[in-house]
């Protein structure tokens, strides 16, 4: 299983940006506002491996952003359609589209986790539908119960946590307004 970093660190923000470029080119290919070669271009040129991350983090300190450095590379790794990288968006946009895309990403192992916790639960309330104890109140004991019916609780609990994320997930948003938020940079 991979690991928090991986999920959500430098490396799996930078490839989100790149999808989120690439993404907008296929886009504006697909309305015919990019030539489909230039989405090739820039999908091949967005190779997680072939930007600097470091070198990114260090020039993105001017402009507070890092996708204004990673346009530049991405703009020249993309030669000759470089110039249609980028093309409509600012660099919040992106940044904002990317950051779902992280949250989107990091959101399918909860998902997986919890869709297993719940199945660990449902069978051990099955296991234990009769098995009695102490119920509690305030740490004192109360009328009997029993096992089954307390994991019961607690798979409704990890249940329903599941069904709220999905939800949240569904939900995220991706960001593309342009500067003025108008989408004016995308009409001819």
């Amino acid at each position: 299983m991979r690991g928090a970093v991986a999920d959500t660190g430098d490396a799996a923000v930078l490839r989100a940006m790149l999808d989120a470029e690439v993404a907008l080119i296929h886009a504006q290919a697909a309305l015919g506002m990019a030539p489909r070669k230039a989405a090739g271009a820039v999908a091949a040129a967005a190779r997680t491996g072939a930007f600097d991350l470091p070198g990114l983090a260090e020039r993105a300190r001017s402009g507070g952003n890092p996708v204004i450095p990673l346009v530049a590379d991405l703009r020249a790794a993309a030669e000759p359609y470089g110039h249609h990288v980028h093309r409509g968006a600012t660099s919040q946009d992106i940044l904002d589209t990317a950051l779902m895309l992280v949250a989107h990403r990091t959101l399918g192992p909860v998902l997986s986790d919890l869709g297993r916790v719940v199945n660990a639960l449902t069978r051990l309330a099955g296991e234990h539908r009769d098995t009695p104890m102490a119920a509690r109140t305030l740490t004192q004991q109360a009328v009997p119960t029993t096992f089954g019916l307390k994991a019961v609780g607690w798979r409704q609990l990890a249940a329903d946590a599941r069904t709220r994320l999905l939800a949240a997930r569904h939900a995220l948003p991706a960001q593309l307004g342009g500067a003025a938020g108008t989408l004016a940079a995308f009409h001819p």
